[in-house]
């Protein structure tokens, strides 16, 4: 049987879509903030858009292909949401707080689990007259060089962590909240130990941070400040005689703090949908990211998210940022850098009620995988630790999974783009333009041993199966377009098998 390959645009499970418009609106900067002020004044980034989006992508990141995150903290105590498929089910375990509040089947299980406990339990832990006791976010097992050890055998070439998700828990040490895991839970700064053994290891590493909490006092008004656990009162930090405000006296210092004293390689915002830009300050905090790493010689990136369409602004996720971020979907414009972030199952949180059916199976993960690069992403899977520091079974098995997959085939993956014959019906393809070298990634093994690459029209000089390299491979230009690839033997891969054509020179698509 002779497979014809069809070319199509966009992921085979993804909408197509297009890039918004740019926004007309580049309001200036009426004050900047004391904080940021001198290094924006002396950098070559200023805080408007018309000079953010001049900001060069790092090759390292369009080359790096695989990435991983890891959503951590206190939610991940209780770690349950009703499944989607049943009433009242939700996909992301880590809002826990929400839908205690919000859900009927969080109410009744939270009530069930841990009687009339309030979330803040689950940072260190309370008694309970309802139930014995409400375990605490301890990372007893936490091992940095054993994360990155498994990340490095995976072939992940970026990694960062929720150092603040919307419960405004933090995983590092701050100087502006005693809601930190210094003070609180592991007395341990987390992220520092992921930072350093990230970098002993040739990983590069970032941090997500939401800009809004959900219930910070400073943030929302009615909460009690007596009831969120290491609320530390504000400061005039940016000398305005008010000493109140959650962005200028809180959020701006925190993360003008995490910059300066981890040098992230990445910075990925959250939260950020109640508000504009202007109000999150995010034009500012954006050019002194940039211009702080342009001192150092450090490239680095941003995503898209700083403020959605409020208070007379436009919406900037997939506008601005170095690339697109998107969740477990790409309806964006794809010939942009884009990177699609998900989770081996529906949620980004430890989820214990994650039903097998609703996770990606390994080889379903290796062919996430090549979706996403073949269509020019990046693709950035994302772990649910539990609360002790351990990584639950299926997301070790998966990553391990991938990593033999990429130890054999990885050439076909890091620093290749979009090839100009798209994907095809049996498979998808990749290309290293500097080596004039396309990948063919078979998904379906032909049993008559031939295959038909629609588009193809010049005659190749070589082929090679990457898992099994003695195997002869015979390519032919046809007439009229298209190129036939005959092979012997069974799949050398049960997942994806890939064969790479050497061309002598640049090749073009039939049009």
């Amino acid at each position: 049987m002779l497979l014809a390959l069809a070319l199509f645009s966009g992921l085979a499970t993804a909408q197509t879509g297009e890039v918004a418009a740019l926004p007309t609106e580049d309001p200036p900067v009426e004050r900047l903030h004391p904080m940021l002020a001198p290094v924006i004044q002396q950098g070559p980034f200023a805080p408007s858009w018309a000079s953010l989006v001049t900001h060069p992508l790092p090759s390292w990141f369009r080359d790096a292909k695989v990435g991983l995150s890891a959503h951590w903290g206190p939610y991940c105590v209780p770690g349950w949401t009703p499944r989607k498929d049943t009433p009242y089910g939700v996909a992301y375990a880590e809002w826990y707080w929400q839908w205690m509040m919000s859900n009927e089947a969080v109410k009744e299980y939270h009530a069930r689990t841990y009687g009339d406990a309030p979330y803040d339990a689950f940072i260190d832990g309370t008694p309970n007259l309802e139930k014995e006791s409400v375990e605490g976010f301890f990372a007893k097992d936490f091992d940095a060089d054993a994360w990155m050890d498994l990340f490095t055998r995976a072939g992940v070439q970026y990694f960062f962590i929720t150092v603040k998700h919307h419960d405004g828990f933090c995983l590092f040490d701050s100087d502006f909240t005693h809601r930190d895991a210094v003070e609180m839970g592991p007395k341990r700064d987390l992220y520092g130990e992921l930072v350093a053994a990230a970098r002993e290891r040739g990983i590069r590493v970032g941090l997500y941070y939401s800009f809004y909490e959900w219930f910070n006092p400073a943030y929302a008004a009615t909460p009690d400040p007596n009831e969120y656990a290491g609320f530390q009162p504000l400061t005039d930090r940016d000398l305005d005689g008010n000493d109140s405000e959650y962005v200028d006296d809180f959020m701006v210092p925190q993360i003008k703090e995490l910059i300066d004293r981890y040098h992230p390689d990445s910075l990925c915002f959250d939260g950020e949908w109640e508000h504009g830009y202007p109000f999150w300050r995010a034009r500012q905090i954006v050019a002194y990211y940039y211009n702080q790493a342009a001192e150092r010689g450090q490239e680095v990136v941003v995503n898209d998210r700083f403020g959605q369409k409020k208070e007379g602004t436009s919406d900037t996720r997939g506008v601005y940022g170095d690339f697109y971020h998107v969740e477990y979907h790409a309806d964006i414009d794809r010939a942009k850098p884009w990177a699609m972030w998900r989770g081996f199952g529906n949620s980004y949180g430890y989820n214990r009620n994650e039903h097998p059916d609703n996770i990606l199976s390994p080889a379903e993960t290796i062919r996430m995988v090549v979706d996403v690069v073949s269509d020019n992403g990046n693709i950035e899977f994302n772990l649910g630790p539990k609360a002790d520091g351990t990584l639950a079974e299926f997301e070790v098995e998966r990553l391990e999974a991938m990593g033999q997959w990429l130890g054999v085939n990885g050439e076909s993956i890091y620093g290749t783009r979009k090839s100009p014959f798209g994907a095809q019906t049996f498979g998808r393809t990749t290309y290293d333009a500097g080596n004039h070298r396309l990948y063919v990634h078979v998904y379906e093994w032909p049993e008559n041993g031939e295959l038909l690459v629609s588009g193809a029209a010049v005659q190749p000089s070589s082929a090679r199966l990457l898992a099994r390299p003695e195997s002869p491979v015979v390519c032919e230009a046809i007439d009229g377009g298209g190129l036939r690839i005959r092979v012997e033997g069974p799949a050398p891969d049960e997942a994806v098998s890939v064969i790479a054509i050497e061309y002598e020179g640049e090749i073009e698509p039939i049009r």
